[in-house]
């Protein structure tokens, strides 16, 4: 620093302790936003597969006494945990959604794949924002929660939409595939990982008063069969769910926009699937951001899959090859 004044020097100092001091605060804030986001996994795990909490979490739940309905639900009709049907008029719901139900009557459904921290409730509001950085809790968050588009119908598996359409934040500007919420798609890039990983696991409540006998258990427990993982940006609306967003009345898309859009998935997709897919099917969108294009803001990786019929033979494990004359971000 030969020939800077001491002032000088001084307050560069001082400025670089600054910034190693922020930049120190903001890597202890980003590990307890990841650290609670594990736990709330872990706890709505707990009452997804057991039905109640212990300990910690149980005394974290009773002290934030959820509302069920409040601000941002989508007032889905459902009766709470041990409450009786007695009018019929709603659906008695699968066991292991009571206990979710009582925490927040927004959660739709389960999501899972095998091997990856994507293991968790699915919400949905009346609009696409207010689980953008809520957690399940609807408690503040930074990674948000996995959030379906206010678009979808879960109301049973006939009725589902054409194409579901779940979202969830890739919490890291280099697309870390160790991150929380989706930013563990990026497994998908990993072709061994994907030839080993070729279902997504998404259940529903359902809307059936017999939703409680085992048939119905199994409708509603769907496996979904991975045919497309790809980079897009936003121009390309896989998004689509209804003909018209501003006009629900005019109900959902076509077969043939359908068709549309799995074509245009199919020729973005990473590796090549062997995988019928037509517009009379139904299909899951896993959408996140991506940080691969200079730090785009319009860049989206998402995974698709379509629904298989019940009882469908699975395979451990998928052939694929990479695409090379895939359709690439621009």
């Amino acid at each position: 620093m030969k020939g800077i004044s001491k002032p000088v020097r001084i307050g560069l100092i001082i400025f670089f302790l600054m910034v190693a001091l922020f930049s120190s605060l903001h890597l202890v804030k980003w590990a307890i936003e990841s650290y609670n986001s594990s736990q709330t996994q872990k706890e709505l795990q707990q009452l997804y597969h057991q039905g109640s909490l212990t300990g910690a979490g149980k005394e974290e739940q009773s002290a934030q006494e959820p509302v069920p309905g409040e601000s941002g639900s989508q007032q889905n009709n459902l009766p709470a945990a041990g409450e009786e049907n007695a009018t019929s008029t709603g659906p008695v719901m699968l066991p292991e959604y009571k206990a979710l139900y009582e925490v927040n009557s927004d959660i739709v459904g389960w999501l899972k794949i095998d091997d990856l921290k994507i293991d968790g409730a699915v919400v949905q509001a009346e609009d696409n924002h207010y689980y953008e950085r809520k957690n399940e809790w609807k408690q503040y968050s930074w990674t948000g929660s996995f959030f379906a588009d206010y678009e979808c119908n879960f109301d049973s598996r006939e009725d589902l939409s054409k194409n579901t359409v779940i979202y969830g934040h890739n919490v890291h500007f280099d697309d870390n595939k160790d991150g929380e919420r989706f930013s563990q798609l990026f497994y998908f890039t990993d072709i061994d990982f994907a030839e080993n990983h070729p279902y997504v696991y998404f259940s529903i409540n359902g809307d059936s008063d017999t939703a409680v006998d085992e048939e119905e258990k199994a409708e509603n427990d769907m496996v979904w069969q991975i045919f497309s993982v790809f980079y897009t940006t936003t121009d390309f609306d896989y998004i689509k769910i209804n003909k018209d967003y501003k006009n629900p009345e005019e109900g959902e898309i076509t077969d043939a926009q359908l068709m549309n859009i799995i074509t245009e998935a199919k020729q973005r997709s990473e590796y090549v699937y062997d995988v019928d897919v037509t517009g009379e099917d139904k299909i899951l969108t896993l959408s996140t951001c991506s940080y691969k294009y200079d730090k785009r803001n319009d860049v989206r990786f998402v995974v698709m899959a379509k629904l298989l019929d019940e009882g469908e033979a699975l395979q451990k494990t998928v052939q694929l090859k990479e695409n090379t004359s895939k359709k690439t971000v621009e």
